[in-house]
């Protein structure tokens, strides 16, 4: 296909406004595991991550760049203490920028992003992007967690003293008997 390249894991950076102005395309496939920050949130490292970067120059020539994010990720859920797959698909446009001066120029509607010259590293700007988009607290459905009593099964001592605790009025019987 022509302006497509395909990266493998050891080239993360690319040159935005070169991928712009041919409007080309580069796809980038990583293991999560080579995430490290995003790593210390999740249960596992297993799992991959494809991102499809397209360039263009938009009306006002700033280069944007659409990004298609797809993730396989395991986290821990937070009431079973169990492994809980996650799949993040996820589609943003950034704006490459030169300087933090012109964030504030940039339309809510990309993502600005710095540039150090003339290049972008994608993969920090792709774990960014992922960590943010990890959920703070991970549970399972609850029809999928596992409904048995956390100290075990009650025996036949425990349920005949939960019966006569059940009553609070009991005690007062006894005083009425004396």
């Amino acid at each position: 296909m022509r302006g497509s390249e395909e990266k493998n894991q050891l080239n993360t950076s690319i040159q935005p406004y070169k991928l712009a102005t041919k409007n080309g395309e580069v796809r980038f496939s990583w293991p999560v595991s080579d995430f490290q920050r995003l790593c210390e949130m999740l249960y596992s490292d297993a799992g991959k991550i494809d991102i499809l970067v397209k360039g263009h120059n938009d009306h006002r020539r700033r280069c944007l760049l659409d990004t298609k994010i797809e993730a396989d990720l395991t986290l821990e859920c937070q009431t079973s203490f169990e492994p809980i797959g996650y799949k993040i698909n996820r589609e943003v446009v950034y704006c490459a920028v030169v300087s933090e001066d012109y964030f504030a120029d940039v339309e809510e509607e990309f993502e600005p992003v710095l540039m150090e010259d003339g290049w972008l590293d994608l993969k920090q700007v792709i774990e960014d992007e992922l960590i943010l988009s990890v959920p703070i607290v991970a549970n399972k459905p609850s029809e999928e967690l596992d409904q048995k009593m956390s100290f075990g099964e009650l025996d036949e001592v425990a349920i005949e003293i939960e019966k006569k605790a059940s009553n609070p009025f009991a005690v007062l019987k006894n005083l009425k008997k004396t």
